[in-house]
């Protein structure tokens, strides 16, 4: 972990299997939800310090950052990442949830799944059980549909729960009550339909879906083949490479390459064009004594490689 001036600026910890690297410019590009340009340091060092805390993956949309105007920023759970540790305890049977209706008989009824009838029914709430395979009781949670649904400034209610309030009070109820059976693990963590709505009276969920849906930048290219035979060929002409395949030695090009903080061994293409370039312009200096220097010709080969479009492991590659 890195810090700067008393606040956090990455972590690194493993979730889900995967080695994750997150840092402070990750959340500020990527995983901020509303305004990323009010968010502060402070905010997003407690932001990443929870994420490695409870091991959420937010390149998989497990985790985001959700900043309004001057509100506090609040952390946001995807659902999946709650039923991802339920499942993931030895001890958890399942789950049943749905919606609480007024239903045609004017009868309060728990009803499993989110279908009632619009306008002739109403909804009021949303239920959920977790069950446990030991004899542990079963937890069972209800949520009042006014208590939550999302509303504009003006009172009136946002898309998403006008069109979806089934399923929206649904989730706050499964989430609740996976809250209350594993406290260890989903402590502290809340989904967006749970903390209301922000200033412009869009859901929270809303404001992430207009987003690029591809939060994860996408990765850099790979140097290929054919660019990797461009620079062996220029370093090899430059002196900067003795020998051949895996037992050349490749020091003194390695050493050119760190210079311009460029790996080889994990060079990209952006990176190979760039250090093709640099090899081109390179004047290799040989030390002759005074009176033995002869004029030469200007033999140097030209530096095209073959094309190789497949890019298949090279035994022949030092680097």
């Amino acid at each position: 972990m890195s810090k700067q001036t008393g606040v956090i600026t990455s972590v690194n910890y493993e979730a889900g299997g995967e080695k994750i690297e997150l840092t402070l410019m990750d959340v500020k590009n990527y995983l901020v939800s509303g305004d990323p340009n009010s968010v502060t340091n402070q905010e997003v060092g407690m932001f990443l310090k929870l994420c490695e805390g409870q091991k959420l993956n937010p390149f998989l949309r497990e985790a985001y950052l959700a900043k309004y105007g001057n509100q506090p920023a609040q952390m946001i759970v995807g659902k999946d990442a709650f039923t991802k540790r339920a499942e993931s305890s030895p001890n958890y049977k399942g789950t049943k949830s749905g919606v609480i209706v007024v239903n045609l008989n004017k009868q309060i009824e728990n009803r499993e799944g989110t279908f009632y009838l619009k306008n002739r029914e109403e909804l009021v709430g949303g239920w959920a059980k977790v069950f446990f395979k030991d004899d542990k009781e079963e937890v069972f949670n209800t949520v009042s549909f006014d208590e939550y649904v999302g509303r504009k400034k003006d009172g009136s209610i946002t898309s998403m729960w006008a069109t979806k309030p089934g399923t929206m009070i649904r989730k706050v109820a499964l989430v609740q009550a996976l809250r209350e059976a594993f406290p260890n693990v989903l402590g502290q963590l809340y989904v967006a339909e749970e903390l209301g709505t922000e200033p412009d009276g869009e859901p929270l969920k809303e404001a992430l879906n207009k987003q690029d849906e591809t939060l994860i930048p996408e990765p850099p290219k790979m140097a290929s083949k054919a660019l990797k035979q461009q620079v062996m060929q220029l370093a090899h002409e430059k002196e900067l490479m003795i020998g051949e395949g895996k037992e050349a030695d490749i020091s003194r090009l390695e050493s050119l390459a760190n210079e311009h903080q460029m790996s080889l061994r994990a060079m990209t293409e952006d990176q190979a064009n760039q250090l093709i370039q640099i090899l081109m312009e390179y004047q290799v200096i040989h030390e002759v004594p005074e009176g033995d220097v002869q004029p030469v010709e200007d033999e140097t080969p030209s530096v095209d490689a073959e094309v190789v479009e497949n890019d298949e492991v090279d035994e022949d590659n030092p680097f």
